[in-house]
């Protein structure tokens, strides 16, 4: 082809490629054409048959093109090179991206992926004009058997307006090797950042939505209510047909104002993935509520957590993200194929309005400012980014936090134990009888397994945020439930480190006594009894039987700190469940509320627990920062006070980012900057000298214990713990069914506490083993399944 048809055929090119960009939907960030070889027929090719690319072959090179649909990276078809001899010129096999319209001066990024069927193969990807200059290139590219991913960026240095790319495959080393090329992408940068903005009265707008306007902003809002978990009819449905610049995974944000009603006025449905909806089917939709206390609106706010602005506000949320929906939310993945899709959303309430949607990368960080503007996202997070590693991980005790949607981003970083917030409350788990729903308390389990961290249970018996429907079954019924509560909790989490039996017992404030709107099944766990705490005693004694002997058992309650009286009743009730062996930590929460009194006093609260013997962790903590000069110095004051006390093994704060229940009492602001009081922390932390110092109760056992591997069946590895009350030689060692020792995990001097160690079952065949271990006169042998 001579350079004057190519000049020609690219001035066709460009025409159509303006012509299409002024219907309205359709835009491509991608300036070549057909990158990925979606738009080609399987076959063998050649010259001009696929479309956006010419293949040229000279001298005597000899290869043979092909589309394949057999070994792809993306999409549904690759482009497959087999050379059979090379040419004198590593030009004289290529095929070339022809016609890519660009801006004189513009700098482009280049991608590609490629592989090969031997390492070493090589290739050149260049980017030039019609005149064989080029404005960059990879030269030589070397392949690997995996596919990888080749960039660069170029500029446009001179005043040409139609440019090529061409891949050349004539090197001597390729002759015999299968070269694939897939998902090139030549594009301007600040295309593939920009976020898909959708008016929500563009689509095709059910007839019980209304479209108004209000100061210039027109924006639909239902017109009637349902309380199910689907829009019910095709007339509470709004239909959008989208066409995305660029493949991959995208995350919803929502535009919104929810009414006067708060709570009634604050839940809709968007579509669980492209397509169109069954209106009548849970499944298919996302039900998204608690809106009314989620959300951000200051232009440098980072749209990515919850958030977590009132009613009445127009304000973005991202309910890809913030954890206020009904079971799950979701991404939505666009296929390299597919860019045109088709979106739903659905009315719940009404009050609620919706101004308008932004489908933005998933990856990306988009401020209000870039969502009101449509603007591209930013790469990283503004500022700079704590990455670790936890502020705690240099003392010997924890400073952890809660799991809940607004709060996990970046957790691993500064927390080193994890406590679910609410997904661990039975209201939440089983609000349904005999509906079970896990995937938070799953979600924070996982967390806290993958990065080692202390797992803290929160919480089995408690009187509020309990199953409503339990209020409504005899005694004799309520104990069943409880006891399938307490069984089902410890066989799917058989490795809780901490496990928060009751909560808040005191009869002043949460105990399930049916009182102020509470559960009413104390009765059913014995009630007072002569102890006055029976139904307290009851729940321990089921917890010690049913979990393992690792687990350590707590209790929890608020208004402690600097509370002599019910510091006194606390004792009282703690020295009960002593008596019987019942109780292995004390938890005392730290709610804002709780710390205002003088930190002499606090102390003398943690010196008596202390008496006890029991180790003690501050739970719950937050402090309010009405400023940020007043949080600062209340972390100075209450913090040491508590961390510092020779008998608080750890802390949990009850949040750290906006959308606590506290709302002063977040860390970390919303554009990603730390408050000060967390910088004071860190600081502190890292040179604060402390020690638990009541005979390190909490990491000396009082006897010899092996517990269960987890996870079991396991594949390839597995952990087992044991404790040890004294040092001394231990020996762990794996069984097969016939007895016969297949393996030695462990068989040295070890010291009294508790220990881990990993099991490698790689070199075993799947089946039934036992693991024995032996330390002095103590010995026990537990089974684990290997399944490959």
């Amino acid at each position: 082809m001579s350079n004057v048809t190519r000049q020609f055929k690219g001035i066709i090119n460009y025409c159509l490629l303006v012509a299409l960009m002024l219907i309205p939907g359709v835009v491509s960030a991608q300036l070549n054409t057909n990158g990925s070889f979606e738009s080609s027929a399987v076959d063998t090719v050649s010259g001009t048959d696929v479309e956006g690319w010419v293949i040229e072959l000279g001298g005597d090179a000899d290869a043979v093109f092909q589309v394949v649909d057999d070994t792809v990276q993306e999409g549904s078809k690759a482009l497959k090179v087999t050379l059979n001899a090379a040419g004198s010129n590593q030009w004289d096999i290529q095929i070339v991206a022809d016609s890519i319209h660009v801006i004189p001066g513009k700098t482009y990024n280049y991608s590609i992926w490629a592989k090969s069927s031997a390492s070493g193969s090589q290739v050149n990807f260049t980017i030039g004009n019609y005149s064989y200059s080029e404005y960059g290139a990879i030269r030589p590219a070397n392949l690997t058997t995996e596919w990888k991913e080749f960039t660069t960026e170029f500029t446009v240095s001179d005043d040409q307006t139609i440019i090529r790319a061409p891949i050349h495959f004539s090197y001597a080393g390729n002759v015999g090797d299968t070269i694939y090329i897939d998902n090139l992408k030549i594009y301007n940068p600040d295309d593939f950042i920009t976020p898909l903005v959708i008016e929500a009265e563009s689509g095709e707008v059910g007839n019980e939505f209304d479209v108004l306007s209000e100061d210039s902003i027109e924006y639909v809002t239902i017109q009637t209510n349902t309380a199910a978990f689907n829009p019910g009819s095709k007339a509470r449905i709004i239909t959008y047909q989208v066409t995305f610049p660029d493949s991959g995974t995208y995350d919803l944000f929502v535009r919104l104002r929810a009414g006067s009603e708060t709570y009634n006025d604050d839940s809709f449905f968007y579509g669980n993935g492209f397509g169109v909806k069954d209106s009548l089917t849970d499944s298919n939709w996302v039900t998204m509520n608690g809106m009314a206390a989620a959300g951000f609106n200051q232009p440098n706010d980072i749209v990515r957590d919850a958030g977590g602005l009132g009613s009445q506000v127009w304000k973005w949320v991202n309910v890809s993200r913030n954890g206020y929906s009904s079971g799950f939310s979701t991404s939505f993945f666009v296929p390299l194929d597919s860019l045109s899709q088709t979106f739903q959303i659905g009315g719940r309430e009404d009050g609620l309005d919706i101004d308008k949607m932004v489908f933005g990368k998933s990856n990306l960080y988009f401020t209000v400012n870039n969502l009101d503007n449509g603007e591209p996202g930013s790469t990283s997070m503004p500022g700079p980014i704590w990455e670790g590693p936890p502020l705690a991980s240099a003392q010997p005790k924890f400073v952890g936090n809660i799991y809940s949607a607004p709060q996990i981003q970046n957790f691993e970083s500064y927390w080193n134990q994890v406590t679910p917030e609410n997904a661990g409350k039975w209201g939440s788990v089983e609000g349904t009888r005999d509906v079970m729903n896990f995937s938070g308390l799953d979600a924070a389990y996982a967390l806290a397994k993958d990065n080692d961290f202390p797992f803290h249970f929160h919480v089995l018996v408690w009187g509020a945020q309990q199953p409503g429907w339990i209020n409504d079954l005899t005694a004799e019924e309520q104990l069943e439930e409880i006891t399938e509560w307490f069984d089902t909790v410890a066989v799917r989490y058989p490795d809780i480190d901490y496990l928060e039996v009751a909560n808040e017992c005191l009869p002043t404030h949460n105990p399930p006594d049916g009182n102020n709107g509470r559960a009413n099944y104390k009765e059913a766990l014995g009630g007072n009894g002569e102890s006055g705490w029976d139904w307290v005693l009851t729940a321990f004694r089921m917890a010690r039987e049913k979990f393992p002997a690792g687990t350590k058992l707590m209790i929890n309650d608020y208004g402690i700190l600097g509370n002599t009286s019910s510091t006194a009743q606390y004792l009282g009730l703690i020295r009960l469940l002593q008596s019987e062996d019942l109780i292995d930590i004390i938890g005392v929460q730290g709610h804002a509320f709780s710390t205002t009194a003088p930190t002499v006093a606090m102390k003398r609260t943690l010196d008596s627990l202390a008496t006890t013997g029991l180790p003690i962790q501050v739970t719950e903590l937050d402090v309010d920062g009405p400023s940020d000069d007043i949080q600062l110095q209340d972390y100075q004051r209450i913090f040491p006070a508590l961390y510092e006390h020779p008998g608080v093994m750890g802390i949990t704060l009850w949040g750290w980012r906006p959308g606590l229940w506290r709302e002063t009492a977040y860390l970390i602001n919303n554009d990603g900057s730390e408050r000060p009081a967390l910088e004071w922390l860190r600081t502190y932390l890292d040179s604060v000298d402390v020690s638990v110092s009541i005979e390190d109760l909490d990491e000396l056992p009082f006897e010899f214990e092996l517990s269960n591997n987890y996870p079991n069946p396991f594949n390839p590895s597995t952990t087992i713990a044991f404790a040890l009350p004294k040092n001394g030689k231990v020996r762990l060692s794996v069984y097969n069914v016939l007895g016969q020792e297949v393996a030695v995990v462990l068989n040295e001097q070890v010291n009294a506490g508790n220990h881990k160690v990993t099991f490698n079952g790689t070199a075993l065949s799947s089946g039934l083993y036992f693991y024995k271990l032996v330390a002095g006169e103590n010995v026990s042998v537990k089974k684990m399944m290997l399944l490959k």
